[in-house]
This record gives structure tokens, C-alpha cells and sequence, in this order.
């Protein structure tokens, strides 16, 4: 059985929140979203728009909260959940519709809306607007950032390389002379050796 369903809309209302476990962890927010039915009625004072009621949890709720206000077009992918409830007083059960939101897109034209308000740019935005100049520069940091953060994890000391000695012309010129006084000792000896050897 297969329960999945893709919406693309407008939020119709400012998403709400309705538990919240801590000032920095949403558990669950709520919005209306807007869909046009894609026909006109014969009737023109009958509704063409459909109000969905959608609901999230956990981060892709807080990402709700951040970046979505009245009028965002987003795309979001869930399931339909039918639910019942029974008001006191009541003999008759209620039933209402709601969309589970498992993930949600920004669209391109998020940012604009006919109330003229400007919003957040998205990550996503964000990241196709830099140049690739840009991306490459902002991956190496993050790279570099991503490698101290593990050194530093580690408690590795740095390494600790003695500086290189440099020779003076003078110490070089007396080193390369004991050398050459050295291969012509050996070369010497070569010889005696061979003349011993001869004789």
C-alpha cells in the first residue's frame, strides 16, 4: 500500500506553532496550504482553491519557521492522514484531513510576494546565487575548518621541526677542500696497494 502525495502551493496563513519542547527545538508547527484546482467553474462565485491542512515536525518544522511566511510558494512531499475526533457533548465524531510533511522545497520565487515583503533567502538560494570561484573557496573552508576541528579533537601537539642550519662560504669552502684531501688519500692508497701487490 502506498500512501505519498506531492503538493505545490502557498502558504495561506503564517505557520503556527503548537508544542514547543524547549526555546530552541520545534516539535510541530502548522499551516493552511493554498492550491489552485487548475479549472474555472461555471459557477464564478464557487471556490477554485483548495486549503489543505499541512503539519511537520522536528527540523523540517524549524526550517518551516525560519524561512516560510504568508504567501511562500513551497513544494512538500507526505502523506494524507484522516483523523477523528469527538468534541464533549457530542454523539457524533469529527473528521478532518491533514498533509504529514516528510520533506519540503523552497521554490525559486520564494522571495517574492504580492504583499511585497522581502524574505530570508534559503541555503539553496544562497548557494546557486556565488560563482563557482565562491563554492570552491567556501568548500576549502569548510575543509580546513573540518581538519582543525579534528586536531583539536585529537589532542594532537603540533610537529615541531628544527630550523635548517645554513653553512657559511667559509665552512662550505673548508668542507668541499677535507674532502677532496680524503678521496686523494684513498686514491693514493689504492695505488701503494697495487704496486705492493705488482712487486
Amino acid at each position: 500500500m502506498i500512501n505519498k502525495v506531492v503538493l505545490v502551493g502557498r502558504l495561506a496563513n503564517v505557520p503556527k506553532t503548537n508544542h514547543s519542547l524547549n526555546k530552541n527545538s520545534v516539535q510541530c508547527v502548522t499551516f493552511p496550504l493554498a492550491i489552485e484546482r487548475g479549472y474555472k467553474p461555471r459557477d464564478e462565485n464557487a471556490q477554485t482553491v483548495d486549503f489543505l491542512h499541512c503539519k511537520a515536525f522536528n527540523k523540517t518544522a524549524a526550517n518551516i519557521l525560519q524561512y516560510c511566511r504568508k504567501g511562500s510558494t513551497v513544494c512538500v512531499t507526505g502523506q494524507i492522514h484522516s483523523n477523528r475526533y469527538q468534541k464533549p457533548g457530542e454523539d457524533k465524531p469529527q473528521y478532518f484531513t491533514e498533509i504529514i510533511i516528510e520533506s519540503i522545497k523552497f521554490l525559486p520565487n520564494f522571495g517574492a510576494i504580492k504583499t511585497g515583503d522581502v524574505l530570508p533567502q534559503t541555503p539553496d538560494e544562497i548557494w546557486n546565487e556565488l560563482s563557482d570561484a565562491e563554492k570552491t573557496h567556501a568548500i576549502m573552508l569548510t575543509k580546513e575548518t573540518l581538519v582543525k576541528q579534528m586536531i583539536a579533537e585529537q589532542n594532537t601537539a603540533p610537529i615541531v621541526t628544527e630550523p635548517v642550519k645554513v653553512i657559511a662560504d667559509d665552512e662550505s669552502h673548508q668542507l668541499l677542500q677535507t674532502l677532496d684531501e680524503i678521496s686523494t688519500r684513498d686514491s693514493s692508497d689504492e695505488v701503494s696497494e697495487e704496486a705492493a701487490v705488482v712487486s
